[in-house]
């Protein structure tokens, strides 16, 4: 027993001693204690850190350069006090025009970012007038919610591509970074543009959708979805009224996989795949590289013994 006990003792002190090694050359190991992915703003739901995950080579992608988000009109001071301090350099809007005009973002700090705005999609396009008429009927089925979106995302991989070029150019160019990229929820159109950027870092597809649906989680989808139906089923006499259910809205506030693949299955059929759309977009192997050396942090060099 006292033999048993011994070895025990002995590789717990081996264990920890490997674990202590580990710590000293893996430089993302402080930074995942650090941080959080959710950052934490009283004007938003789905404000997050895409750093932490890693490639297919065990690079680890860098905290607090590139920032998804939804619409910024409804920060307060201390949530843009807590964006400066990150040091966001540049603010990426890939709202449409009616939608900026909507819900400026006014930015009450004393160091504002560049903003840029490049629309996805437009105001008066078959899919948003669709979307307009559904809100305006208030009665669809959860299967017509989910086809519609899909249809979005479609319409993302058919009209986005310009713009997510001209994205592109300012997010891999290391000096305009922190860089904070949003749109009206933050999870359509912003979670194609962080798509994009872990498809050229090489980051794992069941990864890439991981993050896609943490917005469920984040953006608390089915809260919204609860909340929407309950008002829907009010009229404006106050009478009850038969709107759709919470499961109904569920597709339009929150994510779903076969949106995303939609996204994918339509690069597929327009380009070919995902790296060719990559390389019409200017993105070629020379320039992914150079952004994976710069965002990313290597991999530790450990050599494990008895």
């Amino acid at each position: 027993m006292r033999r048993s006990s011994a070895r025990l003792k002995k590789k717990l002190c081996v264990a920890v001693i490997a674990m202590g090694a580990w710590v000293l050359v893996n430089p993302a190991f402080p930074e995942e204690l650090t941080y959080d992915r959710v950052i934490h703003l009283k004007g938003t739901t789905n404000t997050r850190d895409i750093g932490g995950y890693q490639t297919r080579d065990q690079r680890t992608l860098r905290w607090r350069q590139i920032i998804r988000s939804e619409k910024l009109s409804k920060l307060t001071a201390n949530d843009f006090q807590k964006l400066e301090e990150i040091g966001i350099k540049t603010v990426i809007d890939l709202r449409t025009e009616r939608e900026r005009r909507k819900d400026p973002t006014v930015w009450l700090g004393d160091n504002p970012p560049q903003f840029h705005h490049f629309p996805i999609g437009r105001s008066n396009s078959d899919f948003f007038n669709a979307q307009r008429k559904m809100m305006q009927r208030n009665r669809f089925t959860e299967k017509q919610a989910r086809k519609h979106m899909v249809e979005g995302y479609r319409m993302i991989a058919e009209v986005g591509p310009p713009s997510y070029q001209k994205m592109l150019d300012l997010v891999l160019d290391q000096s305009n970074w922190p860089v904070l990229i949003h749109c009206t929820a933050g999870k359509d159109r912003a979670a194609v543009a962080v798509a994009l950027l872990l498809e050229i870092l090489d980051v794992d597809r069941e990864i890439i959708m991981e993050d896609y649906l943490l917005t469920n989680e984040v953006g608390r989808s089915e809260e919204k979805a609860a909340i929407l139906a309950k008002e829907s089923r009010k009229s404006g006499s106050g009478k009850i009224v038969r709107g759709p259910s919470a499961k109904a809205w569920f597709p339009i506030v929150g994510v779903q996989p076969e949106m995303l693949e939609a996204f994918y299955e339509t690069v597929d059929e327009k380009y070919g795949s995902m790296d060719a759309l990559l390389t019409e977009m200017g993105v070629d192997q020379e320039a992914r590289s150079a952004f994976t050396a710069s965002f990313t942090t290597a991999p530790p060099n450990l050599v494990m013994g008895e």
